[in-house]
């Protein structure tokens, strides 16, 4: 009976031991996968949301001095560009295209009224949202999508 009872006391504290550390093993897992969730959200932000096929007046925002600039949204519906038009002095700005248009690719394009495409994206669905400080010259320039030639966003860029 001596025995049976060392031998149940023996399996008890065993069978805690293994608990505890089971619970433990859960926590660091639970910490080290918060902790990796958490470094790649913060080096995906730093990484472009979309591609570019061409653009020769942009430079990264991880490269520009980010205070005191001012900003304009532009959404891609399923009806088009929203808004249809922006009205802004000269000067450096944010353009940022939200893609809410539920199609797989959007292939935004930036066109001056008189003159040549100055951007080319690929907005595709999984990286909805693309963003880049830009200056432009005065005058006015088109954001159109090349796929549905009734989507427009008309820019005007009036001198200082």
């Amino acid at each position: 009976m001596f025995a049976a009872r060392n031998t149940n006391q023996t399996v008890k504290r065993i069978v805690n031991g293994a608990a505890i550390c089971a619970i433990g093993i859960a926590c660091v897992s639970g910490v080290l996968a918060l902790s990796a969730r958490a470094w790649l959200h913060a080096n995906s932000l730093n990484k472009p949301s979309s591609e570019r096929i061409g653009t020769s007046f942009t430079h990264p925002m991880s490269q520009r001095n980010r205070s005191n600039i001012e900003s304009e949204v532009i959404t891609i519906t399923p009806h088009g560009f929203e808004p249809q038009a922006i009205n802004r002095p000269q000067g450096r700005f944010l353009l940022m295209i939200d893609n809410r248009s539920g199609l797989t690719t959007n292939t935004p394009q930036l066109t001056r009224e008189v003159g040549g495409r100055l951007l080319d994206l690929i907005v595709r669905r999984e990286e909805p949202n693309w963003s880049d400080v830009i200056e432009l010259q005065p005058g006015r320039y088109i954001l159109s999508e090349a796929g549905h030639p009734n989507w427009i966003c008309l820019i005007t860029i009036t001198a200082q």
